[in-house]
C-alpha cells in the first residue's frame, strides 16, 4: 500500500514539475505578444526599418522618421547619423526596372 501512494507520490511531483516547465516558456511568449501588441497601438511617427549588428555594442540602424530614411550608428555610449535618404519617390521596382532598361540601352549602343 504504501509502495502505491510513493508511486502516486512521485508521478504529482512530476506532472507538477512539467507544468512548471511548461508554464514558462508559455508565460515568456505571452509577455512578448502583448508587448508586441503594445508597440502596434501606440501611434508612432517612428519605425526601426533595419538593425545590423557589427559587434557586442555596436550596430547601425535604418531608422523611418516622416518618411525620410536615417542610417545611425549605435553604440552603448554614442548615436551617431550617418546618412538620410530622401523622402520615397518612385518604389524600389520601378527604380529597378528603370535601371535594367538603361543598361540594355548602353548595352545596344556599345555593339554599334
Amino acid at each position: 500500500m504504501q509502495e502505491v501512494s510513493a508511486t502516486a507520490s512521485l508521478w504529482k511531483v512530476a506532472l507538477s514539475l512539467l507544468v512548471i516547465i511548461a508554464f514558462i516558456p508559455a508565460s515568456l511568449w505571452l509577455l512578448k505578444r502583448f508587448q508586441l501588441a503594445q508597440m502596434k497601438l501606440g501611434k508612432t511617427d517612428i519605425k526601426i526599418l533595419s538593425v545590423q549588428s557589427l559587434g557586442t555594442k555596436e550596430k547601425l540602424m535604418l531608422v523611418e522618421v516622416e518618411n525620410e530614411k536615417v542610417l545611425l550608428g549605435v553604440t552603448s555610449h554614442t548615436i551617431t547619423h550617418l546618412k538620410s535618404f530622401p523622402k520615397r519617390g518612385r518604389p524600389f521596382d520601378s527604380e529597378l526596372v528603370q535601371a535594367q532598361h538603361e543598361q540594355v540601352r548602353q548595352s545596344q549602343g556599345d555593339d554599334k
